[in-house]
């Protein structure tokens, strides 16, 4: 019957940060949201200029 058997373990577990979620449909959008389109981040130098605004 399979009724109550185990759900397959690729359906629904994130195999990026292996997070388990209830759907397939709430693994896809999680994939999405939280690996999807990563920007680099940038560096931040702006430590001389005079006009850029800083601590000192």
């Amino acid at each position: 019957m399979g009724m109550f058997g185990k759900k397959a373990k690729n359906e629904t577990k994130c195999d990026v940060c292996d997070l388990e979620l209830p759907t397939p449909e709430r693994l896809e959008r999680h994939k999405k949201k939280a690996h999807g389109n990563v920007p680099e981040k940038k560096m931040d130098d702006s430590g001389g200029n005079i006009g850029e605004g800083g601590l000192w």
